[in-house]
């Protein structure tokens, strides 16, 4: 948010002011970043489904709306007031097209932290809340492939007329990483959630 000065306010008053106010906005920044990092390594459920509800409600509407709050009340919005500005008195052209993009994707990503994260894990909640009132399922998914990757290793599957994919444990797979996946088939205790979702009770590969 812009700040102003108020009608009888000194100008160390008002440095001030806006330092606190920065480090407030800093402090809960940090908390939300700490606390969905935590969220997500050790609560998020496994779960895999597709809906376009989620994508609506859970990640573009808080995220989008996100943007354009960041906008006015974020520290952010001192960069956007002097946009114009800054872009008219820039005399490097590629500097005119770079600076509106970076202040563009900074926004966004500070909009997926502070107003994404918070939706994901109330709806990830909710999910699993909404799962425990289902029975249990019990499905065999013919593998396509066994994927390895630095951020978590995966087993790949058909469902629904699309891949899907669960996070596994490498010592899980490690066992049939040089054999045809197409060979085995993985098979899913899972409980329904929320629209089209399935969270994954456990899971075993046969």
């Amino acid at each position: 948010m812009i700040q102003k000065r108020k009608k009888f306010e000194t100008n160390t008053a008002f440095k001030k002011r806006v330092k606190k106010r920065a480090k407030i906005e800093e402090k809960i920044f940090i908390g939300i970043l700490v606390f969905g990092v935590i969220y997500y390594l050790f609560f998020q459920s496994i779960s895999f489904g597709e809906d376009y509800r989620y994508a609506l409600y859970v990640f573009w509407l808080p995220t989008i709306s996100g943007f354009f709050i960041t906008i006015k009340y974020s520290f952010v919005a001192e960069y956007w007031s002097s946009l114009f500005e800054d872009l008219k008195n820039e005399k490097y052209f590629l500097m005119k097209i770079f600076y509106p993009l970076f202040l563009i994707a900074m926004t966004f990503m500070y909009s997926i932290i502070m107003f994404w994260m918070p939706s994901n894990i109330v709806w990830d909640v909710l999910n699993k809340l909404e799962s425990k009132n289902n029975k249990l399922e019990v499905h065999e998914f013919q593998i396509v492939r066994f994927q390895l990757s630095r951020r978590s290793d995966s087993v790949v599957f058909y469902f629904n007329d699309r891949f899907r994919s669960i996070p596994v444990q490498y010592e899980h797979i490690k066992p049939y990483l040089d054999k045809d996946p197409k060979n085995f088939k993985i098979k899913l205790e899972v409980r329904k959630g929320i629209w089209n979702y399935y969270i994954v009770d456990s899971y075993d590969i046969l």
